[in-house]
């Protein structure tokens, strides 16, 4: 139990140092009144947001809305492999926390393959590159998690791989998030 409470201690941590670290800093924002506002584009205001139709809403920069299905299953099924460890009784649900982890790799990777196209010729090409071997990587270890699990002999050292695939995908999220929101 001591060790659950220090995993989620740990990952309430992560979470609010990421949101820290996202929050608009003054020198991305510009103060109106006190109220920090959002930069507008160059040499004119912004209008107000138009919300576009559902559909296109939904389905534009799709690999941008599917990549937190990995991300999170990934994190969530490494944090049970490890619980499973001391208690047994959650190794079925570990096994299938992981297998759905690298089922949702397949998706996330043919949408990121398809949004490829977008990045051509610019600057941010060889960035997408390099995510896309991430993903590769991420993917094939995902298989090699499951794999461990399905044997008792290699089934003590899946945690490894949990948490090496957590490394990965948080550097993996770190490339997407330059590839998708870097300037």
């Amino acid at each position: 139990m001591k060790t659950l409470t220090g995993i989620m201690m740990i990952s309430m941590w992560l979470a609010a140092a990421t949101a820290i670290a996202q929050a608009p800093s003054q020198s991305d924002s510009v103060t109106s009144g006190g109220i920090a506002q959002p930069p507008g584009p160059p040499g004119g205001s912004r209008g107000p947001y138009k919300m576009p139709p559902l559909m296109e809403g939904l389905l534009d920069d799709l690999h941008n809305k599917l990549i937190h299905f990995p991300i999170v299953l990934t994190i969530v099924a490494a944090v049970m492999v490890i619980v499973a460890r001391r208690n047994p009784k959650y190794e079925p649900v570990a096994f299938w926390l992981v297998t759905f982890a690298a089922l949702s790799v397949i998706p996330a990777y043919f949408t990121g393959k398809a949004a490829q196209e977008h990045f051509e010729g610019k600057p941010k090409e060889w960035l997408v590159e390099i995510h896309e071997k991430q993903g590769l990587t991420i993917a094939g270890l995902q298989v090699l998690w499951i794999l461990s699990l399905l044997r008792a002999g290699t089934r003590r050292f899946a945690w490894v791989i949990g948490v090496i695939l957590v490394a990965m995908v948080s550097i993996a999220g770190y490339f997407g998030g330059l590839v998708a929101h870097g300037h």
